[in-house]
C-alpha cells in the first residue's frame, strides 16, 4: 500500500508542475463527477453532490488545490442547474442553500487537507533528500576538518617550538648576563696584566717565560671567546652593524679558509655580482663564515667539496610568518653547503643548541652554529638548515639588505697601534672594580698617557666639578648609582667637548638600542689587550690625536 502510495504520489509531482496538466485534470474531474450523477440520477435522489467528492479528491491530489476548487465550483453549478433548475432559479427559503453550502465546505476542507498532507509529504522528501546527501558528504567534511585539525596541531608544535627556543634563550640571556660581567673583568686583569708583563721584559730573556705567558695568554683568550660566543647565542653580545659589500667580506676569508681547511677541502666561491650591500657586523660575519666553514671541514674526513654562495632574495609573508621574528623584505643570503656526512633528523633537531655537538670530547663546545644563530637573529636576519644523511649539509644565512641611504663606515678594525700620543694628554678612569681599574691605569700609562682613576661615578663628577682637565674619558658601562652613559652625559653639560670610551664585559641597554651600539659610541668590550686599548682611543679620540 505504502509503495503504491509513493508511485502515486511521485505521478502527481510531476502532474503538478504543469499548469496545462493541473488544468486538465481539473475538468476531468469535474467531468466525471458531473457524468457520474447524471448516470446514477435514478439512485441517488437527494445526494446531488456525491460522486463529485471522489472527483475533488482526485484532482486535489493530483493537480493540487485550485484545480480542485475550481472542479467543485463547475460541479456544483452545472448540478444545480441540471438537476434541480426550480431550486437554482428560485429559492424559498434559506434552508434551500444548505446542501450547496455544506458541498461547498466540505470540499474546501477536503482540499485544504490533502494540500497540507502533500506538502507535508513533499517536506519530508526534501528533508531526506537533504540528509541523504549530508550523509553523502560526511566523509569529505570529515576529512577535511581532520585535515584543519592536523595544520593546527602543526602549527601549535610550531608555536611550542618557538616558545621553548624563546625560552632557552631567556635562560641562557639570565645565566650568562649574570656571569658574564665579573668573569670579564677577571679575564681582562688577566689579559692586561699578561700583555703588560710581556711588553715590560727585557732584552735577555729566559724563552720559556715567553712561552708561558703566551700559554696562558691564549687560554684567556679562549675562555673570552667562550663568554662572548653565549652572549652571542643569547642575542645580548653589542654589535656595530655596517654596511658591507658581502662578496668582499667572502673574498677576503677565502685564503684564511683555504689555509685553514686544508688542502682536502676544495673551497669554491659562486658569487653573485650584483648582489645586494647588507647590514650586518663585520668581525661577528667573518667569526660566522668560518666557524661554518670549520663545522663542514669537520664533516668531510677524507676531504670534499665546500661551496659558498651569495645570492639576492625577498621574502614574502608566507615565509616569514612560519618563521621565527623575521619580516618580510629585501634579504641578501649567503648559503655554506658542504659534501659530507650529513645530519640525521634527530641532530638537525638540537643542532641550534647550545652546548650540543656531536664531536668527540674536547674537539668542540658546541657553540658554533648557536652562536651563528644568535647573531643572525639579532642582526634581524634568519637561518635555514637543510642536510641528509650520506649527501652533506647546507646552511642558509639571510641578513638584511642596507638601505641605499647608509653610508660605508670607513673605520677600520685592524689598525696596527704603536704610536705615541700628544704631550699632556689626559684620561679620567672610571672603573668600580680595583683589579681591572689598576691594569687599565697600567695599560694607558704604558701608552704615554697622564692617567686619573677613580673607582665611582660620583667621585669622577667632583673630579671635573673642582677643575680637572681631561681629554677623554674611560668608563666601565655597568656600575653602581649611575651606569657609564649616564656618567658621560652629565659631564658633557659643561664639557660638551669630552670625548668618551666606554668599555664593558656585559651590557644592557645602557649604549645600545636592540643590541646595536648607538652612532655616537665607542666601545672596548672587555677583555682587552693593550692593541686593543690603543686602537679604540684612536677611534675615540678622531681629531685630537692630530
Amino acid at each position: 500500500m505504502l509503495k503504491r502510495l509513493a508511485i502515486a504520489t511521485g505521478w502527481a509531482r510531476r502532474t503538478r508542475r504543469s499548469p496545462a496538466l493541473r488544468i486538465g485534470i481539473a475538468i476531468a474531474a469535474f467531468v466525471v463527477g458531473v457524468g457520474g450523477r447524471l448516470a446514477l440520477d435514478a439512485y441517488l435522489t437527494g445526494v446531488p453532490y456525491i460522486t463529485l467528492f471522489a472527483a475533488i479528491v482526485m484532482a486535489a491530489f493530483f493537480a493540487g488545490f485550485w484545480p480542485a476548487m475550481l472542479a467543485t465550483v463547475l460541479g456544483a453549478i452545472t448540478l444545480e442547474v441540471l438537476i434541480m433548475p426550480s431550486v437554482a432559479l428560485a429559492r424559498p427559503d434559506d434552508l434551500n442553500w444548505l446542501p450547496t453550502t455544506l458541498f461547498l465546505l466540505t470540499s474546501l476542507m477536503i482540499s485544504l487537507i490533502i494540500e497540507s498532507v502533500f506538502r507535508a509529504h513533499d517536506d519530508r522528501l526534501a528533508v531526506a533528500e537533504k540528509l541523504a546527501q549530508l550523509n553523502a558528504g560526511l566523509d569529505g567534511l570529515v576529512a577535511e576538518r581532520t585535515a584543519q585539525l592536523e595544520q593546527q596541531i602543526a602549527e601549535r608544535q610550531v608555536a611550542e617550538s618557538r616558545l621553548h627556543q624563546a625560552e632557552k634563550l631567556d635562560a641562557i640571556g639570565h645565566l650568562t648576563g649574570g656571569i658574564a660581567h665579573d668573569f670579564n673583568n677577571m679575564l681582562a686583569i688577566i689579559t692586561g696584566s699578561l700583555d703588560l708583563a710581556k711588553r715590560r721584559l727585557g732584552g735577555q730573556v729566559d724563552p720559556r717565560i715567553v712561552s708561558h705567558i703566551d700559554n696562558a695568554a691564549n687560554a684567556a683568550e679562549r675562555a673570552a671567546a667562550l663568554t662572548h660566543r653565549l652572549l652571542a647565542y643569547a642575542r645580548k653580545q653589542p654589535l656595530d652593524p655596517r654596511r658591507l659589500d658581502i662578496n668582499a667580506l667572502v673574498g677576503s676569508v677565502h685564503a684564511l679558509l683555504e689555509r685553514t681547511l686544508g688542502e682536502q677541502v676544495v673551497v669554491d666561491l659562486q658569487l653573485d655580482a650584483d648582489v645586494w650591500p647588507c647590514l650586518a657586523d663585520q668581525t661577528q660575519m667573518e667569526t660566522a663564515i668560518i666557524n661554518l666553514a670549520v663545522n663542514a671541514r669537520d664533516a668531510m674526513p677524507d676531504g670534499g667539496k665546500l661551496v659558498i654562495e651569495t645570492a639576492n632574495v625577498t621574502l614574502d609573508d608566507r615565509y616569514c610568518r612560519a618563521q621565527d621574528d623575521l619580516g618580510p623584505g629585501d634579504y641578501v643570503r649567503i648559503a655554506i653547503s658542504d659534501t659530507g656526512i650529513g645530519m640525521s633528523p634527530e641532530v638537525q633537531a638540537r643542532a641550534l643548541d647550545p652546548f650540543f655537538t656531536t664531536k668527540d670530547v674536547g674537539k668542540g663546545t658546541g657553540l658554533g652554529l648557536s652562536q651563528v644563530y644568535g647573531f643572525l637573529k639579532q642582526s634581524g636576519g634568519h637561518l635555514n638548515l637543510y642536510s641528509e644523511e650520506g649527501k652533506g649539509t647546507t646552511v642558509k644565512l639571510y641578513l638584511p639588505r642596507a638601505a641605499e641611504a647608509e653610508a660605508e663606515d670607513g673605520r677600520s678594525s685592524q689598525t696596527t697601534m704603536r704610536f705615541a700620543p700628544p704631550q699632556n694628554l689626559t684620561v679620567l678612569v672610571v672603573e668600580d672594580d680595583d683589579g681591572v681599574r689598576a691594569m687599565a691605569r697600567a695599560s694607558l700609562i704604558e701608552l704615554g698617557f697622564v692617567v686619573h682613576d677613580v673607582d665611582s661615578p660620583i667621585e669622577a663628577v667632583q673630579l671635573i666639578e673642582n677643575g680637572l682637565s681631561v681629554d677623554l674619558l674611560f668608563t666601565d658601562v655597568v656600575m653602581p648609582h649611575m651606569n657609564g652613559r649616564q656618567l658621560a652625559d652629565r659631564l658633557r653639560e659643561t664639557r660638551p667637548e669630552l670625548k668618551v670610551l666606554y668599555t664593558t664585559g656585559y651590557t644592557r641597554n645602557a649604549i645600545l638600542h636592540n643590541g646595536v651600539i648607538d652612532s655616537d659610541v665607542v666601545l672596548l668590550v672587555k677583555p682587552y689587550s693593550v692593541d686593543d686599548l690603543a686602537r679604540k682611543i684612536i677611534d675615540a679620540l678622531g681629531p685630537s690625536l692630530n
